[in-house]
């Protein structure tokens, strides 16, 4: 039995002397170390330590065009803008291409006394002859170079409107001019008077205008809501009866 006793009396003994050793460094405070994880740096820090970003250059501003003059020779033309004062590098962007030239005159604006808008010239130079291509300004207004000197194209009737007033082109205009959202009907026309039913809205009935030419165009001068001739003669009695004495109502 004593061969059992004395391994179990080891036992005891081991863990009472790990026990004594483990009270004593408690009672001794001896500190110890812990391994730490490295600092990683903040992503503030990261940010911080970056160059600043340039602010990007001001960005361009054009000026408004209000003539095109003829230039030196048929590569040229000149720019008649209105400018302001205190503008900064201003110059002419001009680029071309086989139907259509685009110009202006940018420069990068200034706000101070005294910038007040000042009529200025730019010459502007194209690689190719001009010709009959429309320079294009003011983001959409056409100008074109004809037999009398340049000339500002109307936005319906073109560069070079057509001789006959009776041209779908003409009553377009007259169309435009009323607001009207539909074609209308021509019930005669000749190179001075035009009887046209408008439609303005969408709904609404369609009612006659008469109209005569004004060297430019045409202008209304009365409305009929019968047939024949007699509201317009009663306001134009120089209206030509052959125009207007076989209609009917409009419709």
């Amino acid at each position: 039995m004593s061969r059992f006793v004395r391994p179990v009396l080891w036992t005891f003994g081991a863990l009472a002397a790990g026990g004594l050793a483990f009270c004593l460094l408690l009672a001794l405070n001896i500190p110890y170390r812990s391994t730490a994880a490295p600092e990683t740096p903040s992503a503030t820090t990261s940010a911080t330590d970056q160059p600043p970003v340039p602010a990007p250059p001001p960005a361009d501003t054009a000026a408004w065009v209000t003539d095109i003059r003829p230039g030196p020779d048929d590569h040229s033309a000149v720019l008649h803008v209105d400018l302001s004062a205190c503008a900064v590098e201003p110059h002419t962007q001009v680029t071309e291409d086989a139907d259509r030239i685009d110009a202006s005159v940018l420069f990068q604006a200034e706000e101070g006394p005294g910038c007040d808008q000042v009529p200025t010239d730019f010459p502007m130079k194209t690689a190719a002859p001009i010709g009959k291509r429309p320079v294009i300004v003011n983001a959409g207004d056409a100008w074109r170079l004809l037999a009398g000197g340049w000339k500002h194209c109307d936005k319906i009737l073109g560069c070079e409107p057509p001789a006959d007033h009776c041209d779908r082109a003409w009553v377009a205009q007259a169309e435009f001019s009323a607001e009207a959202e539909h074609p209308g009907t021509t019930r005669a026309c000749d190179q001075n008077w035009l009887i046209h039913d408008l439609q303005r809205h969408s709904g609404q009935a369609a009612y006659r205008v008469a109209y005569r030419w004004a060297g430019n165009g045409w202008t209304s001068f009365a409305s009929a809501k019968g047939g024949g001739c007699g509201e317009i003669l009663a306001v134009e009695p120089a209206f030509p009866t052959s125009l207007c004495q076989n209609l009917p109502p409009s419709s």
